[in-house]
C-alpha cells in the first residue's frame, strides 16, 4: 500500500495544475458574466464536463455498480457542490471581485472543522485557534462595502449572502461524501453523477428565474466562447478529475493546500487581467484567513 504522505513528482505536477486551474475559475466566471446569466453558466459548464466524464467512465469501463445508498449520497453532493457551491459563487461574481470571492471561499476548512466536530470529532487547540483567526478575517472582509465591484456597493450584502451559501453548501457536500465513505469509486463516475445532477437543477432554476431572452448564442463574441470552453473543459472537467485523483493518492491535508494557494493566485490574476484593486484591507483580511487555513490543514493531530 502506498504511503499517502509521500509526494511524488506526479503528485507535485497535479497539485500545481490544480492550484492554477481552480484559482483561474473565479476570474473566468467573472468574465463570462458579462455575456451570460450566472446560473446558466453553472448549468452549461458542468453539464458539458459531466457528460464528457460520463462518456469517459462508460467507454473506459470505469463505471461500476453502485448501491442506491451511495448513489443518493452523490446525487445530494451534486446539489450541494454544483448547484449551491458553483451556482451561488457565480451569482456573487457580478457583485464582488473574483479575488474577494476566492478569499471568502477559503473559509472551507474552517467549516469542515465545525462539521466534523458536530459528529464527535473534537478539533485540536491548533484547529480552534485557526478557526478563530479565520472568523476574524471574515469579519474584516464583510465590514468593507468598498470591496464591492465599483457601482455595486448597495448590493454588497447580497454578494456576501451568495458567497456564504456557496462556501457553506460546498463544504457540506465535501463533508457528506467524506463522512459517508461513498468516495470509493472512480472519479469519472462520481464527478459525472454530481455534475449532471447539480447542472440540471441549475438549468431548471435558471429557466424560471433568469432572462434567457438575453442569451443570443450566435451574437456571443469569440472571447465568450473561449472562456466558456476553458471553464467547462479545464476548470470543471480537468480540475475535478485532478481533484479526484489527488483525493485517492494523497493525504487529505496535502490536497487541502489548494484552499490557501488558490486565493493568492486568484488575487494576482484578478489584478493583472481585470485590474481588480488589491485593497490593503483585503490583503489584511486575507492574511488572517489564509494563516487560519494553513494552521488547520497542516495539523497532524487525530482530533
Amino acid at each position: 500500500m502506498k504511503d499517502k504522505n509521500a509526494i511524488s513528482l506526479k503528485v507535485i505536477i497535479a497539485l500545481g495544475a490544480l492550484y492554477l486551474i481552480w484559482s483561474s475559475t473565479f476570474l473566468s466566471v467573472r468574465i463570462l458574466l458579462a455575456y451570460l446569466p450566472p446560473l446558466f453558466i453553472t448549468f452549461a459548464r458542468n453539464f458539458v464536463a459531466g457528460s464528457l466524464l460520463l462518456t469517459w467512465s462508460i467507454l473506459g469501463k470505469y463505471w461500476t455498480k453502485m448501491p442506491f445508498r451511495d448513489f443518493k449520497i452523490h446525487l445530494l453532493a451534486g446539489i450541494l457542490l454544483i448547484f449551491f457551491g458553483n451556482g451561488f459563487m457565480s451569482l456573487a461574481g457580478s457583485i464582488v471581485p473574483s479575488g474577494f470571492s476566492s478569499v471568502f471561499m477559503a473559509l472551507g476548512p474552517l467549516l469542515l472543522v465545525f462539521f466534523f466536530w458536530m459528529v464527535g470529532k473534537k478539533p485540536s487547540k491548533r484547529k480552534l485557534i485557526g478557526s478563530i483567526m479565520g472568523l476574524i478575517g471574515i469579519v474584516i472582509l464583510v465590514s468593507q462595502k468598498s470591496l464591492a465591484i465599483p457601482g455595486k456597493e448597495l448590493e454588497f450584502w447580497k454578494g456576501i449572502a451568495f458567497l456564504s451559501v456557496a462556501v457553506l453548501f460546498w463544504n457540506l457536500g465535501v463533508f457528506t461524501v467524506q463522512h459517508s465513505g461513498a468516495n470509493k469509486y472512480h472519479f469519472t463516475q462520481v464527478c459525472s453523477i454530481q455534475m449532471l445532477t447539480g447542472s440540471l437543477l441549475a438549468f431548471i432554476v435558471s429557466y424560471f428565474l433568469e432572462d434567457h431572452q438575453t442569451i443570443l448564442v450566435a451574437s456571443l463574441p469569440t472571447k465568450a466562447y473561449a472562456v466558456f470552453i476553458y471553464l467547462a473543459l479545464i476548470g470543471s472537467m480537468l480540475g475535478f478529475s485532478i481533484f479526484g485523483y489527488l483525493s485517492k493518492v494523497c493525504d487529505a491535508t496535502i490536497v487541502a493546500t489548494y484552499t490557501y494557494v488558490n486565493p493568492v493566485l486568484a488575487l494576482v490574476l484578478g489584478n493583472i487581467i481585470l485590474n481588480e484593486t488589491l485593497h490593503s484591507i483585503l490583503l489584511f483580511a486575507s492574511f488572517f484567513i489564509l494563516l487560519a487555513v494553513v494552521l488547520i490543514t497542516t495539523d497532524q493531530s487525530k482530533v
